[in-house]
């Protein structure tokens, strides 16, 4: 499992994906199944700019 923390809004998460993927590739990695999501706070209860996301690739 490969996996990258994104730090602001959800909506502003693309780049994090695309240097996740971008790291798989570099490393002769696949994706194997689907990816799933962590939130680390509540966006009620910080700043939209202070939002903490993992985000999980299975690999092979």
């Amino acid at each position: 499992m490969a996996h990258i923390i994104h730090k602001g809004p959800y909506d502003a998460s693309g780049p994090s994906y695309e240097r996740l993927f971008a790291w798989l590739e570099e490393n002769g990695l696949k994706l194997t199944g689907p990816i799933r999501e962590a939130y680390l706070n509540d966006p009620r209860e910080v700043a939209p700019e202070e939002i903490l996301t993992i985000i999980y690739a299975p690999t092979s």
